[in-house]
């Protein structure tokens, strides 16, 4: 069996948990679960059944026909223990304060960006692993057949991944800081010295022709970076969330949510539900990428179709793929219009 190690290193808090939601825990699974993630956006294959198949063989399958075990083994390793704390102070700046419409008061942008883990007066739900700690996932490959596969799934989601709740707010992002070995494996097609460059990125991501009904990355993916870096994690993290907050805000007027609701579901605004979809992940992945001993966020879009499968929404109304299809697309042009104002389009 071929082992390959990656070192990591915290960038911001991760929200994650097991059993005792007040603990924070580390596992190998919830890792794996998000390679499989990303292993799936990286796939050219449109036959969704062809697909499973290849997940199944790579991954594993509780279906012996479907290809059994998985490929390959993970552990998450550490010296020590891992820093974990409640310490709400590093989200304490005035600069992180943004106005709200219409209100009197101001609102911090990290605890809009981390509702959920966070509550505005109860504090942080559970204890998040702090910043700055580091740990290894060990990657054991018994079908060597794989090897480039997993590798190439393993630093994608250190491009624009993050781990535990709220990672597509930017939170739990990690920095891979040591994966040699791991590299040479698949130098010929990624650049480890700039891999957020067109040219590698173009390189390393294959892409389907048009958008598929799982997240992939296709023609119509983009790729924001921010103009300015930072010397914390949290400032790139604050001035990424008042971008995105403010984008987001000027698609339509405060109180509409005709559009708003396309980006991600629910909304709820005093107590009433104004989506017509219970859930829905929003296509934009938010990530604090570490620079030399600087700090720089980045904005993947990462598409799909919008509800694929679904016949009824929220209120039982037959949705109608291609209207709702055609909306979800418009809508995420015009804020992608947007951010490419207020960010560097790369891709």
């Amino acid at each position: 069996m071929k082992k390959i190690t990656f070192e990591i290193e915290t960038i911001t808090p991760m929200f994650l948990a097991g059993a005792d939601q007040s603990k924070a825990e580390l596992r190998a699974a919830s890792i794996k679960g998000l390679m499989r993630y990303w292993w799936r956006a990286l796939q050219t294959e449109s036959d969704l059944e062809k697909l499973r198949e290849q997940e199944s063989r790579i991954f594993g399958s509780t279906d012996d026909k479907k290809g059994g075990g998985s490929s390959f083994s993970i552990r998450v390793m550490y010296d020590g223990a891992l820093k974990t704390t409640k310490d709400k102070s590093p989200f304490d700046r005035p600069h992180y304060k943004v106005p709200i419409p219409g209100k009197t008061f101001k609102m911090n942008i990290l605890e809009y960006l981390a509702y959920g883990a966070f509550d505005n007066k109860k504090g942080f739900r559970g204890d998040y692993i702090d910043c700055g700690q580091r740990f290894q996932i060990a990657i054991g490959i018994y079908n060597e057949q794989f090897l480039s596969e997993i590798l190439k799934t393993m630093f994608v989601f250190g491009l624009f991944g993050g781990i535990g709740s709220r990672n597509r707010n930017g939170f739990g992002s990690f920095n891979i800081v040591n994966a040699m070995e791991a590299y040479e494996n698949i130098k010929d097609s990624f650049s480890i010295e700039k891999p957020y460059e067109k040219s590698n990125l173009d390189k390393f991501i294959q892409k389907l022709s048009a958008t598929a009904s799982y997240s992939s990355f296709s023609a119509d993916t983009k790729v924001f970076r921010a103009k300015t870096i930072f010397n914390t994690s949290f400032d790139a993290l604050a001035d990424v969330g008042k971008i995105y907050k403010n984008d987001r805000g000027r698609l339509e007027k405060t109180h509409q949510f005709s559009k708003r609701q396309y980006i991600g579901a629910p909304i709820v605004e005093k107590k009433v539900t104004h989506s017509f979809l219970n859930r829905h992940a929003k296509p934009y992945f938010i990530k604090i990428a570490k620079e030399g001993n600087k700090y720089r966020s980045y904005i993947l879009y990462l598409p799909s179709q919008y509800c694929t499968g679904l016949s009824e929404d929220r209120n039982r109304k037959q949705v109608n793929h291609d209207e709702v299809d055609r909306k979800f697309a418009e809508v995420c042009n015009e804020f992608n219009t947007f951010l490419s104002e207020s960010m560097e389009p790369i891709l």
